[in-house]
């Protein structure tokens, strides 16, 4: 597979927090911004991404993903073979995003 020229997108984003049991949403959309030079050779357009995270039981959830984007010009031989790795990339860094940072040392009741 050849490579093809990179891609860069102009984003805006929306977390909402106030949905049903508990349930959160990260919603994301490309916006026309003139001001921002392109720093890839070719801008994506994001029509629509949703992430729902929707909680389970303690410590686990269930993360729904949808996303509608126009890549210009990638291939379905490349969705085949990488959008899936770039997925599971950018659902870490969101798990990731979560975490509680460990207290070391001993616990105290003040």
């Amino acid at each position: 597979m050849a490579p093809l020229p990179r891609r860069d997108f102009v984003v805006l984003r929306k977390w909402r927090t106030d949905l049903p049991k508990g349930s959160c949403a990260l919603v994301s959309t490309s916006v026309d911004y003139e001001k921002v030079q392109l720093e890839g050779e070719v801008r994506a357009v994001l029509l629509k991404s949703q992430y729902l995270i929707e909680p389970l039981s303690v410590g686990r959830s269930r993360l729904t993903y949808i996303c509608r984007a126009d890549l210009r010009g990638r291939s379905p031989d490349w969705y085949n073979k990488v959008f899936g790795h770039l997925c599971a990339v950018e659902v870490a860094r969101l798990r990731d995003s979560f975490r509680v940072p460990q207290q070391h040392g001993l616990e105290t009741k003040l």
